[in-house]
């Protein structure tokens, strides 16, 4: 989708949190990029000034339990910065936010775990979801080469030979929309001005110094106007663009002959958390970490759910249970992924 920057500003204004993502006209995915990018431009103004105060932040802290009204950060970076106020050390922090069970006060670890599952921007959560839409966005082009037999190198190829790398690279030209190019670089964002200021500076035009034409592909649309190297998304057909888009995640229950029929309908990947369909189906991922008998709060469970979404980064994903009412059994997963900005329909 490609918008003016009025428009662009005037999403931006409204997009506040993940329950402004249902706007009408506008795919759930590029809503949710824009947020993001907001997100973290709020976090960069805000954090330096955090940590000026925090002697203020744990005076707070231990006497209310909870955080100034002021301290304006997404809900892990306060307990970054409320961790560094109590005197844990960078490599202390990092720990907890992988375990929570390590930090010394109960009100810690639990403000931990309400971070872990909410922060849908700095969480470990939150950071696989991003490096799965990278790296579906990927996948498409991936296949769109691979399906027309044109000979490609990818990053991790190209890393021995060059210093900057774009996620494709073709020895000879190839022709795209009337164009030789020797590149196409896949980002998951959503190209406003700024953001396409800052990778032009420290990629784009290095590739360009490099290599010479090429593509950029902005899954979720930008402003009108960067420049004439940015590819389309809708140039590449593939019902995997959809998944990317609309951020749909799906649950059913039921017996596997239920569960097999409806992934095949949705031409999902199906993750079994307790629905035994090992040999029903050919893309098949089952997670014991997560099923209902297993504590929410654990670093195990969070694991599970970093394999969860992991599975999103090939595409549209079917979570499977025995139970078909998902609302008598475990409700856990679909909430922690609504925090995270999914789409999650219940069939």
């Amino acid at each position: 989708m490609i918008i003016d920057v009025a428009k662009f500003q005037e999403i931006r204004r409204r997009l506040r949190g993940i329950r402004d993502l249902n706007q009408p006209g506008y795919p759930r995915g590029m809503l949710f990029t824009v947020l993001s990018q907001k997100k973290v431009d709020t976090v960069k103004k805000f954090y330096p000034r955090a940590v000026e105060r925090l002697d203020e932040i744990a005076s707070f802290w231990n006497k209310e339990r909870s955080f100034p009204s002021w301290l304006k950060l997404t809900p892990v970076m306060r307990v970054r910065v409320l961790l560094k106020a109590l005197g844990y050390s960078k490599a202390e922090t990092g720990r907890i936010l992988r375990d929570p069970g390590r930090a010394e006060s109960n009100s810690v670890e639990e403000e931990v775990w309400n971070a872990l599952f909410t922060d849908f921007i700095y969480s470990p959560l939150a950071v696989k979801h991003q490096f799965a839409r990278g790296k579906l966005g990927e996948e498409i082009i991936r296949r769109w080469l691979e399906e027309r037999g044109i000979e490609f190198r990818d990053e991790k190829a190209l890393r021995k030979e060059f210093e900057k790398t774009p996620d494709f690279y073709f020895d000879e030209p190839i022709e795209v929309r009337g164009k030789k190019v020797r590149w196409i670089e896949s980002k998951a964002l959503f190209g406003d001005p700024r953001t396409h200021w800052l990778y032009n500076k420290k990629q784009f035009s290095r590739y360009e110094e490099m290599f010479g034409d090429g593509y950029i592909v902005y899954w979720f649309g930008w402003v009108k106007g960067l420049n004439s190297s940015i590819l389309p998304y809708n140039f590449f057909c593939s019902p995997l663009r959809n998944a990317l888009l609309d951020m749909k995640v799906y649950t059913a229950g039921g017996s596997p002959a239920r569960i097999v029929e409806i992934a095949e309908k949705l031409e999902a990947s199906v993750v079994d958390i307790g629905c035994d369909l090992e040999g029903e189906i050919e893309k098949y991922n089952y997670i014991a970490e997560l099923e209902p008998e297993n504590p929410m709060r654990s670093k195990e469970y969070l694991f599970g759910l970093c394999k969860l979404i992991e599975c999103y980064s090939k595409g549209r994903i079917l979570i499977a249970s025995r139970e078909k009412d998902w609302k008598k059994r475990d409700r856990r997963v679909a909430w922690i992924l609504k925090n995270l900005g999914f789409d999650v329909i219940h069939i």
